[in-house]
């Protein structure tokens, strides 16, 4: 998980949202124990918030990459517009707690571009903070106290400084890092699988660098430059799971490898 730089314009069909969140402010406000006990909910429109022109800008933010696991998956499978705050309900160990984050529901801020697995399947409504009592319950409430225990591929915390890679698998640094990482299951198997593939790819080209470096020979020095350039391209922001690349491209450098040795 690395952190990305949210474009600054706001995609044109959140305008709408607008007035779409002032009429469910207000509607909170005439009803508010129905909201908080779950008798009433918010219809967030993702005919607003889910658009193709807010999920083409978030994609182009996050290099076409989840926004959680960094993954470059929709080839196969369609992304899909996520609340990084939910916006119907927040789950916690404790019980579901009524009617979530319904006033971020169409802030361009509380949104990014994630894969079906991370979004649906595992970060759902789950949004752990460090102290429960500091959680905003309604639109009255002050945010800013809030300590996430997820971290946000947006915010001000870089991910980098709270989850580290020994080889494919992930290691939470803090308590945010940990929750994160269980949260998304960062470590689930076909995950692993795709990044322990990916840094074997990378492993052989970062061999043949030190195989080939020194020999004088035309065809070395050209495909030592290619090889070079192919490293450093995988550990920029656009690339697949580009942290963990850069932390086993570290490793090797320092000459360790903690990938699993191959069956092969």
């Amino acid at each position: 998980m690395i952190r990305h730089t949210k474009s600054a314009a706001v995609p044109s069909s959140l305008g709408r949202g607008v007035q779409a969140n002032e009429d469910n402010c207000t509607a909170y406000d005439t009803a508010a124990a129905d909201y908080r006990s779950g008798a009433r909910s918010f219809d967030i429109r993702k005919g607003i918030y889910g658009t193709d022109v807010v999920k083409r800008q978030l994609k182009a933010d996050q290099h076409d990459k989840c926004a959680f696991c960094e993954a470059i998956f929709d080839a196969n499978v369609a992304g899909d517009v996520e609340h990084y705050r939910p916006k119907g309900a927040v789950d916690t160990d404790a019980g579901r707690i009524y009617p979530g984050y319904y006033w971020l529901g169409y802030t361009w801020e509380n949104l990014c571009y994630a894969c079906p697995d991370c979004n649906s399947y595992r970060k759902r409504n789950w949004f752990p903070l460090e102290n429960e009592a500091n959680r905003a319950l309604d639109h009255h409430a002050d945010i800013t106290l809030e300590q996430p225990l997820l971290l946000d591929a947006y915010g001000q915390r870089n991910p980098r400084e709270h989850i580290v890679f020994r080889g494919e698998a992930a290691t939470g640094l803090t308590a945010a890092g940990d929750a994160t990482i269980d949260i998304l299951a960062l470590g689930r198997t076909t995950l692993a699988r795709e990044r322990l593939q990916h840094l074997r790819t990378l492993t052989l080209v970062h061999e043949s660098v030190s195989l080939f470096d020194g020999d004088p020979r035309p065809e070395a020095i050209a495909f030592l430059q290619r090889a070079r350039a192919e490293l450093a391209a995988a550990i920029l922001p656009g690339a697949r799971f580009s942290a963990a690349t850069a932390d086993h491209l570290a490793a090797l450098d320092a000459g360790e490898n903690f990938l699993p040795a191959s069956a092969a």
